[in-house]
């Protein structure tokens, strides 16, 4: 998948410290706070390109080139993203972060708004149904998609390996985002047997489009 450039928002940079002394950890202040630029996350075959580009700043940040960051930030539509850490790979007043994840040689690969993993195929699915949830006090939900048909899938990697379902075809009636939580899926299995699943996040919305249940990671 070719790396597109999103627009983003009220990005905040911070140093990233890998944490493993229990408690609550260390108090990290930004080094950049309320910037705007391009985020960018593509794929090919095994690896995972992560680019984060950053408008002129008022004042050079404090950055070192090759050390680690984590940026937290919105897309222009206000939807949340969180990068995994990424190098500083340029430290001017323009700075750019990025990253290149290989899937079964360095690590596993964080779930965010703007990654997709390599997953494989369980089963097929028909008549296929997506919600959206509201969230609780309120009742009700969003339909997304009817008479769909689709996959329930895994993904390769994790610990546990995160389900899901992507969806091929079908009629959309509402708008996907990625990052949309509180999904839940209907559908038939080759049996003609109804499969259920809730508390899932869209991580891609495209065709085909989808949803993964997040389990080990913090929504």
């Amino acid at each position: 998948m070719q790396a597109i450039p999103v627009k983003v928002k009220n990005v905040n940079v911070y140093p990233y410290v890998d944490w493993n002394g229990g408690g609550v950890g260390p108090v990290i202040l930004p080094v950049i706070e309320g910037a705007t630029g391009t985020y960018a996350v593509g794929t090919l075959l095994m690896s995972v390109f992560y680019n984060l580009n950053l408008d002129s700043q008022s004042q050079k940040p404090k950055l070192g080139i090759h050390q680690r960051y984590v940026a937290i930030g919105e897309t222009e539509d206000g939807t949340p993203f969180t990068t995994p850490w990424m190098y500083c790979t340029n430290d001017s007043s323009e700075p750019e972060f990025g990253r290149t994840i290989t899937i079964n040689k360095e690590d596993s690969v964080a779930i965010n708004t703007g990654s997709l993993p390599e997953y494989i195929t369980l089963g097929p699915l028909t008549d296929i149904t997506v919600s959206q949830l509201f969230p609780p006090p309120a009742i009700g939900q969003i339909l997304l998609i009817e008479n769909g048909s689709g996959n329930v899938i895994a993904t390769r990697t994790g610990t546990p390996h995160e389900m899901g379902i992507e969806v091929t075809k079908g009629n959309r009636l509402g708008t996907l985002k990625a990052g949309m939580k509180n999904i839940i899926i209907t559908g038939k299995n080759k049996d003609g047997k109804s499969v259920t699943m809730g508390n899932l996040t869209c991580v891609d919305p495209n065709e085909p489009a989808v949803f993964l249940h997040h389990f080990g990671f913090s929504s």
